[in-house]
């Protein structure tokens, strides 16, 4: 058995039948109002919930593919044994659930160990994956996804800390698979482009001088207030499979996963700005659309639990997968009709805006403004990617993926007399 806790308190217990995972809330926690559900998809009751319904949740919170072999052989787990996974690894979580073993003493003081520059590099060493698991594993961090990282703390007087045993984190640094040549500069532009657009994304930069390794601040971890003192505070969060009890596996839309109407449906029944966070959406797949994004998943979008409740967190994984030719050109999810990005035409736009239930004239402004923004911010994007990475053949793709697409949405968005 597992306690689960919620900003470090006990909320449920997370058990096992056969070889799944249930989950049941603590008499305490359904009994104050102050303490939320841990997600959407599981909101406060006395039953104890089926795997069916608490898996997909805690699953989302595991690494995925190899990289989950990585880290469950450094933690001497069984691969496809997620609570026993969870129970080595589960202290520091997405957002703000932590898992501990039943009965177990919490931590009550954070321990890191300070890295020098070196350090930090040496962590991302080729050679060196065990060692990496092992740092993984000793700060008990749990992290999604496929592209192997790992969470940091960054001291306010500079330099990065390892957290040991679950100690809160501010930032996820990774580095470039050998894979995906370039992945890095790739991540990088597509990044600065999205905010220099005017998307609301996480702050990002390169974790030292000359490094190769990408590190991104965390939007669930926060200074309290004005104070940076050092000291963060988490914020709850839930990605959208999460949200909607979708297992990882089942992420992309054509694996029987959520598509973008699901994906609506979650921010108007759970946003707190439902209008806003629907523009945000529509922008979000345009943006993905035009950088030549195919792996944009439901995964790649949170709700984020704040003060004034539940809002679409800032966006992240952005990178142009088009320019690596061995990957699959289907789309994560379907825009309107097209599973295929190269066959996405202006009647798939037009569903696209049914599916959210959104009308169309409003969708099709909100793509040329975008569209418009995109190609104005890109020279910045480049030279802040240039000067930060260097100059790269994959910047250079990725600006004429933006250019090719852009000229076809706009021919989709335009009719030949310049009219909507």
């Amino acid at each position: 058995m597992l306690d689960v806790h919620l900003f470090a308190r006990r909320v449920g217990v997370l058990g096992a039948r056969g070889r799944g995972i249930t989950f049941r809330y603590t008499p305490e926690a359904l009994e104050d109002d102050s303490v939320p559900a841990l997600s959407v998809s599981l909101p406060k009751q006395e039953e104890r919930y089926p795997d069916s319904r608490a898996g997909p949740f805690f699953r989302n919170l595991l690494p995925e593919q190899a990289f989950r072999r990585l880290v469950a052989a450094a933690a001497g787990a069984a691969e496809g044994d997620s609570r026993g996974l969870l129970g080595v690894i589960g202290g520091e979580c997405p957002g703000a659930v932590a898992l501990w073993p039943e009965g177990s003493s919490v931590p009550a003081t954070p321990e890191y160990r300070d890295l020098a520059e070196a350090d930090v590099a040496a962590l991302f060493e080729p050679r060196e994956r065990a060692a990496f698991a092992s740092a993984v594993v000793r700060g008990r961090l749990s992290l999604p996804g496929v592209q192997e990282k790992i969470a940091l703390l960054r001291r306010p007087e500079g330099g990065w800390a390892l957290p040991l045993n679950g100690a809160i984190t501010s930032h996820i640094l990774k580095q470039a698979s050998a894979s995906f040549p370039g992945l890095l500069e790739n991540e990088f532009l597509c990044l600065s482009l999205a905010r220099a657009t005017g998307l609301e994304v996480a702050p990002m930069e390169l974790a030292g001088p000359g490094g190769r390794v990408l590190c991104v601040e965390r939007f669930d971890r926060v200074f309290p207030g004005d104070s940076a003192g050092g000291v963060r505070r988490k914020l709850h969060q839930e990605d959208f499979c999460q949200a909607l009890a979708t297992d990882p596996e089942r992420k992309y839309e054509f694996d029987g996963g959520p598509g973008l109407r699901g994906c609506a449906e979650v921010i108007r029944r759970h946003s707190a700005l439902p209008a806003e966070d629907l523009a945000r959406l529509v922008r979000w797949v345009g943006f993905n659309h035009v950088i030549g994004n195919e792996d944009a998943h439901a995964k790649n979008l949170a709700l984020l639990y704040g003060d004034s409740g539940l809002r679409l967190s800032p966006h992240y994984d952005l990178v142009s997968t088009e320019i690596y030719p061995g990957l699959e050109r289907r789309m994560a999810m379907k825009i309107g009709g097209a599973a295929d990005a190269r066959n996405v035409q202006r009647r798939d736009w037009e569903r696209f805006a049914r599916a959210l239930e959104l009308p169309w004239p409003r969708v099709r402004i909100w793509l040329l403004d975008l569209l418009s923004g995109v190609r104005e911010a890109l020279p910045d994007a480049l030279h802040e990617s240039a000067t930060a990475c260097g100059e790269s053949e994959v910047s250079a793709g990725v600006v004429e993926v933006v250019a090719r697409r852009g000229e076809r949405l706009e021919r989709e968005l335009v009719d030949r007399r310049g009219q909507g």
